[in-house]
This record gives structure tokens, C-alpha cells and sequence, in this order.
């Protein structure tokens, strides 16, 4: 995975991980940094078990005659974080999982177009029980009524990127109203059977008398 991670996990969530260049914790969530608190050699313990697994795991492959890489094709899903309106700030995820290696490229375009980069963040990668990762790209945006976003993701399991899209849908006060109305007439129509077959029902039973 690059020059490594190491993380710490809680009940399935990232609560940190350890920069690999810097040596330095970063929290999942800034707003809750101030809770935690870091022992001060995981700096040292970082740099150990980083080199630790750099050591042995080409000496494992290698013991194990070369075996093939687990692949696995990741699955992805797009929705925004809050609920949306129009020209409000929000911000959409993606969220891309089951997949292995955990070497993924998430892209995003509006409109067919790139976004700018410095709306789109992510984060590292996270472990599944299954051996496989997740992964989330989250972008910044004001939603615009009509505008259609995707989420592309590339990965070596893929001939070509799974891409998923997002449009910003408005509910108007007419389609409101014509919801009501179409409702209404269902509920009246359901009224009348059930009406017409009482009256069937007590004309059968007056004929029997």
C-alpha cells in the first residue's frame, strides 16, 4: 500500500493514523482531537512495525512460492451527507468498498466535467473483517437544480471505471400537489369498491331474507 499505513480502529471507524513520512497521529475527525490522547512512542512503534512489515512480506511471498494477489471487485454508492437544497453547501460521498488491493483512483465530475480538486477529500483506507478495504471520496457542493454528478472509480479488478451518478433532484410545490392529488383520488377509488361491495354484500343477504 505505498509507503504503508498504520491506523487505529474503533467498532469498525478510523480513529487515527500515523502519517508514514512524518511519523505524526492524524485524527479521522479534527473536532475530536482534543479527546484523544497519544502515547508518546507511537512514533517509534510506527517507524518499527512499518520496516517490520516492509522486512518480511516479500520474504513471506517469496516462502510461499509467489502466490497470486486476492482480488477483489469494489462496489461504490454516491449520496450527499445532509439532506439537500437547493444552493445550500452539502457534500457528496462516495463510498467505495469490498475491494482489494486497496489501490484505488476516485474521480468526480459535474456535468461531465472535472471538479476543481480542492472541493474533493478522502479518506485512508479502512479494513474490512473480510480481509477486503473501504474506502470514501467526499465533495464539497451547492447544489444547483439539474446538475448531475458521478463518482468514478478505477481499480485493477475493472476493464473500465465503475462510475455512479447523483442528480439533484427539486421537489416543487406543484409536484407536491400533484402527489396529493394522485393519492387522494387512489384513496376515493379504494373507497368506492369497498362502498360498492357493502352494498352488493347487504343486497344479497335482503334477497336471501
Amino acid at each position: 500500500m505505498g509507503d504503508g499505513q498504520y491506523d487505529t480502529e474503533f467498532d469498525g471507524d478510523q480513529l487515527f493514523y500515523v502519517d508514514p513520512f512524518t511519523y505524526r497521529a492524524v485524527p479521522r475527525l479534527p473536532e475530536f482531537a482534543k479527546h484523544l490522547m497519544f502515547d508518546l512512542k507511537l512514533a517509534g512503534d510506527t517507524y518499527v512495525s512499518l520496516g517490520t512489515c516492509k522486512y518480511n512480506i516479500p520474504r513471506a511471498i517469496a516462502g510461499e512460492h509467489h502466490p497470486p494477489e486476492a482480488i477483489a471487485i469494489p462496489t461504490a454508492m454516491i449520496y450527499p451527507k445532509q439532506a439537500m437544497e437547493l444552493h445550500v453547501p452539502n457534500t457528496l460521498i462516495c463510498s467505495v468498498n469490498d475491494l482489494h488491493p486497496p489501490t484505488v483512483a476516485i474521480t468526480w465530475t459535474r456535468n461531465g466535467q472535472p471538479v476543481d480538486e480542492s472541493d474533493v477529500s478522502q479518506t485512508q483506507y479502512y479494513s474490512n473483517s473480510d480481509l477486503s478495504f473501504r474506502i470514501s471520496s467526499y465533495l464539497d457542493f451547492s447544489p444547483q437544480e439539474s446538475d448531475i454528478y458521478s463518482c468514478s472509480v478505477d481499480h485493477i479488478s475493472l476493464r473500465e471505471p465503475l462510475t455512479k451518478f447523483w442528480e439533484v433532484s427539486v421537489h416543487t410545490d406543484q409536484q407536491v400537489v400533484e402527489t396529493a392529488v394522485c393519492v387522494g383520488g387512489v384513496i376515493l377509488g379504494l373507497t368506492g369498491v369497498v362502498t360498492g361491495l357493502w352494498f352488493i354484500m347487504k343486497a344479497n343477504k335482503s334477497s336471501q331474507v
